[in-house]
């Protein structure tokens, strides 16, 4: 019973985390195009992540449970960060070989004139 809420309560927190990811995307690209400040996306992850603490803490009862939320939650997050830096790579990577690579200067070579 125990390991089953704990396996639904990170289920639960890659959920919030996932809503809070699109909240921040939704607010920093489409400002004023999102529904409004408390968009679903606010809601889904501020509800998913209520949903994850009280399966972590009816599995560990409330001191041990929301310890085991905190790291979940913290997991989850840094999982998100390493991604999005890994993905920003990735893009600043492919537009350098998009646009090639320029020859170089003849003032920056060890060429005399």
């Amino acid at each position: 019973m125990e390991i089953g809420l704990i396996i639904a309560a990170l289920a639960f927190c890659g959920a919030s985390v996932y809503c809070f990811c699109k909240a921040n995307f939704c607010a920093c690209t489409k400002a004023g195009e999102c529904d409004n400040p408390v968009n679903h996306y606010w809601l889904g992850a501020i509800l998913t992540a209520m949903v994850a603490l009280l399966c972590c803490c009816a599995a560990l009862h409330s001191e041990n449970g929301t310890l085991l939320w905190l790291l979940l939650m913290c997991s989850c997050f840094s999982g998100a960060l390493l991604s999005a830096k890994q993905s920003a790579k990735r893009r600043c990577d492919k537009s350098i070989t998009k646009k090639g690579v320029k020859p170089p200067d003849a003032l920056l070579t060890n060429e005399p004139s």
